[in-house]
């Protein structure tokens, strides 16, 4: 997949007479596009080691808080890696986006979400990348580049250590060894453990405590001047309380239930590069295992209705080979690739209905029917507890061909077509059942049992033609691009609509069983398993964009430069994906297709830096702006046609500042040689809650910020974020007909101690 061979590291020490270079990003996308992000036809942000340093980076989920109209929201669980960009994104299954770490993709969103170790740079390529990238890149591509061996000159070893608020504690460490410039190796790992931020009043337990531990091994093989070879094995272990969901009308969290998330993640990849003045083949193959477990209690209420306890064990697997190259005249490229993947995934999902929900959810329903038939009987069941057991086998594979042409007719003129062609199918297996003892008061004597079973196989096939065209201009200071582009996010099936099907079956079912038929015993809507499939979302989007360097100033003791990115872009999406909660008190959640919608907005970044004598200073801002509605979109409910898509925020701003000093008591080693202190304003909203845009999160505003002192080999970084503990809410939804939402963390402090040797 992606790759960014880039992000060289110049450092030059600051005195009085030298100037301090900062890093200088060198960028390599998949293919023959340009190294240089300034010539990219795309907007392309950025971050440099200085950067992720400043913004205090540890996941992705940080990262979003740079790139105009990306949001990675922290709520739920580490399970739950949502993903909103330009007004595009769903809370459940498919991604908006693809995450690539050294070249080599994240195959499933549930693993989005973790703690990035040992940092070399990062790249958000906005905007569709399926032409290269195929399926889930509509949106865009988050490319995360790690040291690799070969990039220092002999060896190095890191150690951090932090702490911080709610008795949080993160370690990272690592070793690289470069031999040669031949072979090299990379060790590194990393700890994380919090008491958490949120408590939940029935238990008194912290509802986010949890921890996570990682290692990764990388080697690095350069055999000659051509081929370049990677291996990498990592592993990741998580465990951590969930779902601090609290009663919108109390603000309380109390749930009485377990809930938790637990996840066990490895890989196995392999990368080789063989690459000439003209010609280059990149070769990749990754295998992904996923294990996770999930306890939640549904009702996320002191009462006992119902829970829910998912268990999945995913094998996945991705093939990908790409030939790109100039052919014989200077005015053209080409890039021609293919691509296979697939994705076994087993999962148990039994909900179990408790006390309170067989007598609310079952019976109440049951017997307001029955009542009007029979006003002296009444339904009644034995059980204080009834599992609806559900398991499924999830399969998806694909396979895919795609070719991109650059031409140059002018000099500065770039012409850039591409074609992907995607196949994938995607089946469920399913099989579900429950088990429960009943008697009609008036007419029965002795409970009779009652067993539901549901048993089946479906399955769909789609086909995709993901085009691409490229028009660029390059000044010397100015590029102008502009494009058209199709990406698609895939379809497939949703198991967690299953236990609203069961309830509802055995509703109907029961009554068959007892010879009463009622129309009103359930929703008809949701019994059958068809519903859990839904189509791939797919979008056209056109954008017209510029990179400009508007100033530039160098002299022998100081610099100045001003940047500007700029784009304005019009996506076209149908069959979106929508999460759906059934009306009234139900346990399930479904992923359905709204009809049609729009998505039209702008971006804008600029950064400056001004360097000079003992002091370098940069400063950045990205705004972002997004106005996403449904064109057409009938629920069942309301006609929600105009209303703006809930969940993605219609403005981001970030605006950072670091100021860095070479101090000059450089003759003791116990003095720091730099001084540095960086803030930061992020903010977003008003991001809508619910489709008819009657419940909205205001737009507000986090200050976070650092101070940093740096000595030869040691750094200590004071840090803080939400500084002005700004209240705001991360989530809202409404479930069994009751709202709930989670609040952001309040004020956090902490240092961090840095080794480099």
């Amino acid at each position: 997949m992606s790759l960014i061979l880039g992000l060289i590291l110049l450092a030059l020490p600051l005195d009085t007479t030298a100037l301090q270079l900062r890093e200088v990003v060198v960028l390599q996308h998949k293919g023959t596009e340009s190294a240089d992000p300034q010539q990219q036809a795309r907007q392309v942000t950025v971050l440099t080691p200085a950067d992720l340093s400043a913004m205090h980076v540890t996941s992705p989920k940080d990262i979003a808080a740079e790139v105009p109209n990306l949001v990675m929201p922290d709520y739920g669980s580490a399970m739950t890696s949502s993903v909103y960009v330009r007004g595009m994104g769903a809370r459940l299954d498919q991604p908006v986006i693809g995450i690539t770490i050294d070249g080599i993709p994240i195959l499933d969103k549930n693993a989005y979400d973790h703690t990035l170790p040992d940092l070399a740079g990062v790249a958000f390529f906005a905007g569709p990348q399926g032409t290269l990238y195929g399926r889930n890149t509509m949106g865009g591509l988050l490319a995360i580049r790690t040291r690799q061996p070969l990039d220092i000159p002999d060896k190095a070893a890191t150690l951090s250590l932090e702490y911080g608020s709610a008795n949080s504690i993160r370690a990272q460490a690592s070793v690289c060894r470069n031999s040669n410039n031949r072979f090299g190796w990379s060790l590194s790992g990393t700890y994380d453990r919090t008491d958490g931020f949120y408590t939940n009043t029935c238990t008194g337990d912290r509802t986010d405590r949890g921890q996570e531990g990682s290692l990764r091994l990388q080697l690095q093989f350069r055999p000659d001047t051509r081929w370049t070879l990677f291996h990498t094995t990592a592993t990741r272990y998580t465990a951590q309380g969930a779902f601090p969901y609290a009663d919108a009308a109390t603000g309380i969290i109390a749930f009485n239930s377990p809930a938790d998330y637990r996840r066990l993640w490895l890989q196995e990849s392999l990368r080789a590069v063989w690459e000439t003045d003209s010609q280059k083949v990149e070769l990749m193959a990754t295998y992904q295992f996923l294990r996770d477990r999930m306890r939640m209690d549904q009702d996320y209420t002191p009462m006992s209705y119902f829970t829910l306890l998912q268990r999945q064990q995913q094998h996945a697997a991705m093939l990908d080979a790409l030939w790109s190259g100039h052919a014989q005249v200077p005015w053209y490229r080409f890039s021609l690739g293919a691509s296979a993947f697939l994705k076994h995934n087993t999962m148990d999902a039994p909900v179990t209905f408790l006390r309170d929900g067989i007598d609310s959810l079952i019976l109440a329903n049951a017997n307001s029917g029955i009542r009007k038939a029979f006003p002296a009987d009444s339904l009644e069941i034995e059980e204080d507890m009834i599992p609806m057991n559900s398991s499924f086998l999830l399969f998806n594979a694909g396979a895919a061909l795609y070719h991109q042409s650059e031409f140059i007719p002018l000099p500065r003129l770039h012409i850039t077509a591409g074609l992907r062609l995607d196949l994938e199918h995607a089946a469920m297996d399913y099989d579900a059942s429950a088990l429960l003892h009943y008697r009609m008061t008036a007419m029965m004597t002795r409970m009779r049992p009652f067993e539901l079973g549901m048993k089946g196989h479906i399955d769909h096939t789609w086909f995709q033609l993901l085009p691409r065209l490229d028009l660029r201009y390059d000044w010397d200071d100015i590029t102008l691009y502009a494009y058209l582009a199709r990406g698609s996010k895939a379809g497939g099936y949703n198991p967690q609509i299953f236990s609203t099907i069961l309830q509802n079956r055995m509703m109907t079912d029961l009554m068959a069983d007892m010879g009463v038929h009622l129309d009103n015993a359930a929703d008809k809507r949701y019994t059958q398993p068809g519903i859990t499939e839904y189509r791939p979302e797919s979008a056209w989007t056109a954008e017209l964009g510029l990179h400009a360097l508007l100033y530039r100033r160098l002299r022998r003791s100081s610099s100045h430069t001003l940047r500007l990115d700029a784009d304005a872009f019009l996506s076209d999406i149908n069959d979106l994906q929508v999460t759906v909660f059934p009306e009234g008190k139900t346990t399930g959640r479904m992923m359905a297709n709204a009809a049609h919608a729009r998505s039209v907005g702008a971006e804008a970044a600029l950064h400056y830096r001004w360097t000079g004598g003992k002091w370098r200073t940069d400063a950045h801002c990205a705004y972002g702006f997004t106005d996403a509605r449904f064109v057409r979109f009938l629920n069942g409910t309301g006609d929600f046609s105009g209303n703006i898509i809930p969940y993605a925020p219609r403005h981001t701003l970030s605006a950072r500042a670091t100021a860095a000093y070479s101090l000059p008591c450089t003759s003791s080693p116990a003095c720091p040689q730099t001084l540095s202190l960086s803030l930061a304003v992020d903010c977003q909203g008003p991001t809508w809650w619910d489709e008819a845009n009657t419940l909205a999160q205001p737009f507000y505003a986090v200050l976070n910020g650092n101070i940093r002192l740096a000595w030869q080999h040691l750094s200590l970084t004071l840090w803080a974020k939400n500084i002005t503990d700004t209240d705001y809410t991360l989530f809202y939804f409404v479930s069994m007909s009751n709202p709930f939402f989670q609040k952001a963390r309040p004020t956090q402090f902490g240092a961090t101690l840095r080794l480099r040797l």
